[in-house]
């Protein structure tokens, strides 16, 4: 039996009943808040969380003791956790962008300010310089997160397009299809950074940037990869069908290797494959041609993604639901119409 099993287990069998009512504290983590979590994590998600971490106790707690994980709780007197909220180290290269998420809640304390507590004690960690940047991501079958976003000073910077299956949200029967996701960042320590904006997507990039509170020094584009090999950093999900790939250095093989990467993950039915574009270099814009010119459509800008920026390029092979896409900011709404356009550019030129 593996640990995970082994954990999942000993929670299927816990009959103790789940707290209701009973005041609680807000705190960061301590290791005997890690069984709660697990608790937490079951009852939401049962044991179809793809993440062995939040079900395995000891795990989360050298996650959190190694700094790799940030997790806050509300606890009962009784000791039970009732929420919990956490910062951890995702899919950005970049070892000081942590994402804000696993924010779980029981059904019982969703009317009580647990979560907003917990992600008040959360942001104080950026706001006292312990962490420098975060990214968060809001689904997009309500408004609710978007608006929890706008009130921590996050700032709307993208739309991952369809990234969550509908499969996701059968417990709480909350979406029909696959779910489109808001990016948002906020940098708390910037430091000036080269920044190769791509003619093509100028415009977009300046508005994404404005309102997030960072300087840049632009740089000449080169018209070509200065590179032979290109070093891709690959993740492939199963379940949800997507595919992230951050292009730490664009090669001239990069077209190539797309194309593999590409036959690859169609072969398995995926849906989406995201690509991470590091914009602090001079090719930058000749790799974007590159994914352009194969499909890719506009994802987003990605403050401080790679220490320098990036830029969030994206193809599914499925038909988007642009229409059930739920925005709460004009931002947000402005920023879709830009990402929906490219997609249209995308799907002519495959026409062709």
């Amino acid at each position: 039996m593996t640990p995970r099993e082994a954990a999942i287990k000993r929670l299927r069998e816990d009959s103790c009943p789940l707290p209701e009512g009973e005041p609680f504290t807000v705190d960061f983590y301590k290791p005997e808040d890690g069984y709660g979590v697990a608790r937490l994590m079951y009852s939401v998600y049962g044991d179809g969380y793809p993440i062995d971490t939040y079900y395995i106790p000891e795990q989360l707690t050298e996650e959190n003791h190694e700094g790799r994980i940030r997790s806050v709780v509300a606890r009962t007197d009784s000791e039970q956790v009732v929420c919990h909220e956490a910062f951890y180290r995702s899919s950005a290269p970049n070892p000081d962008m942590y994402e804000m998420g696993l924010g779980l809640t029981l059904p019982a304390y969703r009317g009580s300010l647990a979560f907003a507590r917990c992600t008040n004690l959360l942001i104080s960690l950026v706001e006292n310089g312990t962490i420098k940047a975060i990214y968060g991501e809001a689904v997009c079958n309500h408004i609710i997160t978007q608006k929890v976003a706008g009130l921590v000073k996050f700032v709307e910077t993208g739309v991952e397009v369809d990234l969550m299956p509908a499969t996701a949200y059968t417990k709480e029967q909350a979406s029909d299809g696959r779910v489109s996701c808001l990016l948002y960042f906020r940098i708390g320590q910037d430091q000036r950074r080269p920044l190769c904006l791509p003619d093509c997507y100028a415009e977009q990039i300046r508005f994404m940037m404005a309102g997030v509170g960072i300087d840049r020094e632009l740089i000449q584009p080169s018209p070509e990869l200065l590179c032979d090999v290109s070093e891709l950093e690959i993740e492939q999900f199963d379940g949800p069908g997507v595919c992230r790939c951050n292009i730490n250095r664009p090669g001239k093989d990069l077209r190539g290797r797309l194309a593999a990467l590409e036959q690859e993950i169609c072969s398995k039915n995926y849906a989406l494959l995201q690509c991470f574009v590091p914009l602090g270099t001079a090719d930058a814009a000749a790799s974007v041609a590159v994914l352009r010119s194969t499909g890719f459509f506009l994802g987003g800008f990605l403050p401080a993604w790679f220490e320098g920026d990036g830029l969030l390029m994206q193809k599914l092979y499925v038909e988007p639901s642009f229409n059930s896409i739920k925005l709460h900011s004009e931002r947000a709404k402005t920023i879709m119409e830009m990402v929906r356009a490219d997609w249209k550019r995308s799907k002519a030129l495959g026409n062709k």
